[in-house]
């Protein structure tokens, strides 16, 4: 966990992992661990009852929590747990055959719209992107022939003050 800073608080929410702090980890941790966002995890704590209870949070000068951290072990177990029923669950039972595969169908199909979306943005921002450095290249092509035309033109005045001189 690190070396608490004076102007942050630990508030154990589980005292018996006071001392144990190399098995807790924070959300962001648990969210690379799992390979989703924080947020996700900090979803998955709001929403899931089953979730492992939060250990201890991390506080700044009293004010709301900056980090709030779990057992590493716990976290895996329940991860571990929900992995493992990756089909959803519907009316108590999960679907099997054909309906089975229509949502998995119906996830990949939004899944893969997701995707597709993503890549449009991202298409749209490289296009936007080498707009830009065309630009850029052309102003700096602009200023380079400038600099070249006032030095050429200074060099001229040196060569006529050499004449007359």
């Amino acid at each position: 966990m690190g070396i608490i800073m004076t102007s942050e608080l630990l508030h154990w929410l589980r005292p018996e992992y006071r001392g144990r702090e190399d098995e807790l980890i924070h959300l962001a941790g648990a969210a690379r661990i799992a390979g989703v966002t924080r947020a996700c995890v900090s979803n998955w704590n709001r929403r899931h009852a089953s979730f492992r209870k939060l250990v201890a949070a991390r506080t700044r000068d009293g004010g709301p929590a900056a980090s709030v951290y779990l057992p590493e072990a716990e976290f895996r177990a329940w991860l571990d747990d929900r992995t493992r029923r990756t089909e959803p669950v519907v009316g108590g039972a999960r679907p099997t055959g054909i309906e089975g595969k229509r949502l998995a169908a119906e996830k990949a199909k939004n899944h893969r719209g997701s995707i597709e979306s993503r890549l449009a943005k991202a298409e749209e921002q490289v296009r936007t992107l080498r707009k830009q450095l065309k630009h850029a290249r052309a102003l700096e092509d602009t200023r380079a022939q400038a600099f070249q035309e006032e030095l050429q033109a200074a060099r001229r005045l040196l060569e006529e003050a050499d004449a007359t001189g």
